[in-house]
């Protein structure tokens, strides 16, 4: 006989939607901690006596470790229920946060850097996995796309509301923000249904065999998709382009002080506000690209035109004294096609890898956030040794390089 009962208290019609906005919360907190150092970065310098290049590391950091640790730490965690991973995640997450606020200097804040990112990396996976969980079937895209919204809307909401409290508190203050948001995620949490962990249906000596031999497989599993030239090829490009963009992103303070006049926690705040939005619609301008002309042809569009709009930033910031409104427009155009490219990438490895939709997917994001990495070092040489304007032309010349890198496939 087939039991038709749902795992974990799921109903046969899935939870209802409200029921996710804990987890999207969760991944709002961790989206926050990821980039909101971007926006309080001179305070940091000042305040533990280092230069605004090493303080860009801590962006680095935080971005290199969430990276790579995502999927290991899900394979890792894969015997674990979904809902004890999240909600030991986001104490973690808490509690490092509220230590970052009271670090003492640059190398413990580093350190709690890397570990919120562990934490971090253990907490997306797990809020994906329960919104997929909860969801009915016909709504399973809904679902999941609230939690990965959280992402996005912390762009939007939570750094730019961590520059202004950190440009009238201190950037101690910010941190406890974070921490904030992660405590709310972790009692909103409390009242998610229950996700089954990967081994949950096995008896206990088939689960003490699986967690023997899941964790080497698993990731073998997961990193399958490498074997393949095509998927490579575009993995390695977007590595190139995010470390450009990813620069100017980190370093958005020091390049926009360089380009304006008086530009403060409040201009960049907003500037990171009106990226978002600009970056908003771009997602939907690239995925009906994507639809309309092919994912290969947007992606080259978008790498044009954000390498293009890149470059402009430089000039502005090489004249300097320019006035707020042409910065924030020439801002807007970064985020517009730099956002335009994740739908048709995403379109297009799975194009080049049919039946590892997850594993590709999960291969893009590690990609995005080594990019990140490595643009935060060369952005913190790059202003240590030469100008702020040499941030985004860097970041757009390697969009340009990027561009080669990109496979050539028929109907691609």
């Amino acid at each position: 006989m087939v039991d038709t009962t749902t795992r974990a208290g799921q109903s046969s019609t899935g939870a209802p939607i409200s029921r996710v906005l804990p987890l999207a919360l969760a991944t709002f907190a961790a989206g926050t901690d990821d980039m909101v150092i971007a926006g309080v970065l001179p305070d940091i310098a000042a305040d533990l006596r280092v230069s605004e290049a090493n303080a860009g590391q801590l962006v680095t950091a935080f971005a290199l470790t969430y990276g790579i640790g995502t999927p290991v730490v899900a394979v890792l965690t894969a015997r674990y229920s979904r809902r004890g991973v999240l909600l030991g995640g986001l104490g973690a997450f808490v509690a490092l946060n509220l230590l970052a606020s009271l670090a003492p200097s640059y190398g413990a804040l580093l350190a709690l850097r890397v570990l919120a990112a562990v934490a971090a990396a253990a907490i997306t996976p797990a809020a994906l996995a329960m919104a997929a969980t909860m969801a009915p079937d016909h709504r399973r895209g809904r679902y999941l796309g609230l939690v990965i919204g959280g992402l996005t809307v912390s762009l939007v909401v939570g750094v730019p509301l961590g520059t202004w409290i950190g440009g009238g508190h201190g950037w101690r203050a910010t941190m406890l923000f974070v921490a904030g948001l992660g405590a709310l995620a972790w009692c909103g949490a409390l009242a998610v249904p229950r996700a089954p962990a990967t081994g949950a249906d096995t008896g206990p000596g088939d689960a003490a065999a699986e967690a023997a031999t899941h964790g080497a497989a698993g990731l073998r599993g997961r990193l399958a998709p490498l074997r393949q030239r095509p998927v490579l090829g575009v993995l390695l490009m977007i590595v190139v382009a995010a470390s450009g963009g990813m620069m100017q992103m980190t370093y958005v303070f020091p390049v926009l002080r360089a380009a304006g006049h008086g530009i403060g926690h409040d201009d960049v705040a907003l500037t990171i506000t009106l990226m978002g939005c600009a970056g908003a619609v771009a997602a939907w301008l690239g995925g009906r690209g994507a639809d309309q002309w092919g994912p290969r042809p947007t992606v080259v569009a978008a790498e044009l035109g954000h390498g293009g709009a890149l470059l402009a930033v430089a000039v502005l910031a090489w004249v300097g004294d320019m006035p707020y409104a042409a910065l924030a427009a020439a801002m807007m155009l970064v985020a517009l096609f730099a956002w335009s490219l994740t739908p048709p990438l995403q379109m297009l490895l799975l194009s080049l890898a049919p039946g590892a939709g997850m594993e590709v997917l999960a291969l893009q994001t590690s990609a995005l956030f080594l990019g990140a990495s490595l643009g935060g070092v060369l952005g913190g040489l790059l202003l240590a040794h030469g100008s702020a304007a040499a941030i985004p032309l860097a970041g757009g010349l390697l969009q340009f390089a990027g561009l080669a890198l990109l496979p050539r496939r028929r109907g691609a």
